[in-house]
């Protein structure tokens, strides 16, 4: 199961455009791509761990506006597509 989880999320990381080769399953965290009625598309990630896990690339968070590259520990970031 886990692996089919790692795909999906590997997948959804690539469409929100945050690189081409995620992390592998990250247990204690959630990841939910969303796709908006014009075309834009969204990963939601939430992270219960207390560990910081890093982007492999750099993405744009509509939640504070910023660049995101790792998620806190109990954060969450909503990423989209550049």
């Amino acid at each position: 199961m886990h692996s089919r989880i790692g795909r999906e999320v590997r997948r959804l990381l690539q469409e929100a455009g945050a690189g081409p080769e995620p992390p592998g399953p990250h247990p204690g965290g959630e990841a939910v791509g969303q796709h908006a009625p014009d075309g834009r598309r969204r990963l939601v990630l939430i992270n219960h761990r207390t560990a910081t896990p890093h982007l492999p690339e750099p993405a744009h968070d509509l939640l504070t506006g910023a660049v995101a590259h790792e998620v806190p520990p109990g954060g969450r970031a909503v990423l989209r597509k550049p």
